[in-house]
């Protein structure tokens, strides 16, 4: 896929050199030319010294082109110009970082559903490292429409416990609509491919079809 990340600080840098890394073609754009050659530098990827907030920059670049938007700037009314202009030319795929809930709600507008709201994730994942305990917690419940990311952690009484993800997604009580993600140690996150078995202790990250929420949690 074509992805064009809008922000090249922390959280763009790093998904620019993740997406370039699984095959993807990625154009990254920020004013600061700093944090453009030094993204350039390091990831394969076209880095670019642009104003996103300019409208002739989306010409210039042929934003219809791109099958993905990512607007990940640290100010939300960059981001939401950016999903403003993508929806103005019709890109379907469009993921914005914002801050402010008040954003999130003309990004609804829009029509804008790749909307990952940072301080509620931030405390989410506290959250489900407290609570996750004892039950499912909704990371993001409105990342992907119908899909929810969720995190469990693994009790003495799993089902999981026990298990390799590889064997777990084979169990035939693994519900449909589920894709796990990663696999929380306590101290890093592993893909679940090389994760260990399943013991107390860890936390299963996954996106989880809301209809298969109950059965998700039924393992855990």
């Amino acid at each position: 896929m074509r992805i064009l990340i809008i922000g090249a600080g922390i959280v763009g840098s790093t998904l620019a050199e993740r997406l370039s890394n699984a095959g993807h073609s990625v154009t990254i754009i920020d004013k600061d030319e700093d944090k453009i050659t030094k993204v350039g530098s390091m990831v394969d990827a076209e880095a670019l010294v642009k104003d996103a907030t300019s409208p002739e920059v989306y010409e210039e670049l042929d934003i219809e082109s791109y099958d993905v938007i990512v607007a990940v700037t640290d100010r939300d009314e960059v981001n939401l110009f950016t999903a403003a202009i993508a929806r103005l030319y019709n890109v379907e795929n469009i993921y914005v970082r914002i801050r402010n809930p008040q954003t999130s709600r003309i990004l609804d507008i829009l029509g804008v559903k790749g909307v990952v709201p940072e301080p509620q994730l931030v405390a989410n994942v506290f959250y489900s490292m407290i609570e996750g305990m004892h039950t499912v917690v909704n990371l993001i419940p409105t990342l992907t429409g119908d899909f929810h990311l969720v995190s469990v952690a693994v009790r003495p009484t799993s089902i999981a416990r026990g298990k390799m993800i590889r064997d777990l997604v084979r169990d035939e009580r693994f519900p449909r609509g589920v894709k796990i993600l990663a696999v929380y140690d306590g101290e890093n996150l592993i893909d679940p491919e090389s994760a260990p078995v399943l013991d107390v202790g860890h936390t299963v990250i996954a996106l989880v079809h809301r209809d298969s929420l109950r059965e998700f949690s039924n393992l855990f």
